[in-house]
């Protein structure tokens, strides 16, 4: 048993170490994308029903995304299938983001009505309790710990190197968004 648990041991940490980077990166962009979709009226509009409605109805509103992608994702098989598969993958992985982004909003709006369902709360707790076990287990992981400061040093080169090309193809004056900041600020001031 003990064999088997080091031999697993790596496999399972590069698992995990993807998840949390999955769950940290695209969520949080997901969630972006999704607040930013709210925007939209029509999307101001569902929101307030959801406040209104049944817990189990709200529950069942997750299948919108999911529903409403499929359409897409034919579409996606049928440019892989007529000899376009970057355009078809593209097209894959748009949809899901998407479909993400508004189930994230959905959620995030919808979670206090669904924590009233005895059974979707007892499933949410447990694994928000495993998600937290798992996330303590990691972050107590020597290995976890050298590749989050190998993210983090490759974070900061890349930051380097951009202000690097940035500095040598635009030269050391304001960026554009520098200058846009500046003229908004006059114009505030003149108003």
């Amino acid at each position: 048993m003990l064999h088997l648990r080091r031999l697993l041991r790596a496999p399972l940490l590069l698992l995990a170490f993807l998840w949390v980077v999955l769950e940290e990166t695209i969520w949080r962009w997901a969630k972006w994308l999704g607040a930013q979709i709210a925007r939209l009226p029509i999307f101001a509009g569902l929101e307030r029903l959801v406040l209104r409605l049944d817990p189990h109805i709200v529950l069942m509103l997750f299948l919108i995304p999911l529903l409403g992608l499929i359409p897409l994702k034919f579409a996606a098989v049928w440019l892989i299938g007529g000899g376009h598969p970057i355009k078809g993958v593209m097209l894959l992985l748009s949809a899901k983001f998407l479909g993400t982004a508004l189930s994230a909003h959905l959620y995030a709006v919808a979670e206090p009505k669904l924590m009233q369902i005895e059974a979707f709360a007892r499933v949410r707790n447990l694994v928000v309790g495993l998600l937290a076990r798992a996330h303590a287990y990691l972050d107590a992981s020597p290995t976890w710990q050298a590749a989050l400061r190998m993210v983090r040093r490759s974070k900061m080169i890349a930051r380097n190197l951009l202000a690097r090309a940035r500095t040598l193809a635009f030269g050391d004056g304001p960026t554009l968004v520098d200058r846009v900041r500046a003229v908004r600020a006059q114009w505030k001031r003149r108003a």
